[in-house]
């Protein structure tokens, strides 16, 4: 006469999950000096903004994101990465037959283990899944705060290439600027 028992097999997973995302735009600077000088006043007033330089790059890392400037080029990186460490556990049952024997209880064990592992890969690839998603609106938050801290450093760049560009042209009489609305004039006597 067989018999049903139940077998339980219990497997854990214990793993470092990243989630990452990045982004990368231009500067856009006019050309009021030749291309060489305005990579370098670019790249002064970025070093002023807390960016270091390494080897051609400037670069800042800022809560969990990494923003590179190329400064010949204008191009900008934006990497934000996240880890976790996370540990699973999963649990299944399955139940098994006394006519089948050791080599039965076996093979369902086993089988029953196989289960348990690939349950814990989908969990763990959802978690990936999860983090991508934070890193991809951690992203979104630093892009915001840094499209208004570029502008400025943009502005602040094409105004020192016209002052000069200004100064090559003529004498400079007068200045006026008004960093509330942009505007710069340059009164010149050529």
């Amino acid at each position: 006469m067989s018999r049903a028992y139940r077998v339980s097999v219990s497997e854990s997973l214990r793993k470092l999950i990243r989630g990452s995302d990045h982004v990368c735009t231009d500067i856009e600077l006019l050309e009021v000096l030749p291309k060489e000088q305005m990579s370098a006043l670019l790249e002064s007033e970025l070093l002023k903004n807390g960016f270091q330089k390494e080897g051609e790059l400037l670069v800042r890392s800022q809560d969990k994101s990494t923003i590179s400037v190329d400064p010949k080029t204008g191009r900008v990186t934006v990497t934000t990465e996240l880890c976790e460490d996370v540990e699973l556990k999963n649990k299944v049952d399955g139940w098994g037959d006394t006519d089948y024997g050791t080599e039965g209880r076996g093979k369902l064990e086993q089988s029953l283990r196989e289960q348990a592992q690939n349950n814990l890969a989908r969990e763990a690839s959802a978690k990936e899944e999860q983090l991508g998603q934070k890193a991809t609106e951690h992203l979104e938050g630093v892009l915001r705060d840094l499209q208004k801290e570029l502008d400025g450093v943009v502005n602040r760049v094409t105004g020192q290439a016209l002052k000069q560009k200004a100064a090559q042209l003529g004498e400079i009489k007068s200045i006026t600027e008004d960093t509330e609305s942009g505007t710069l004039t340059i009164v010149l006597e050529v």
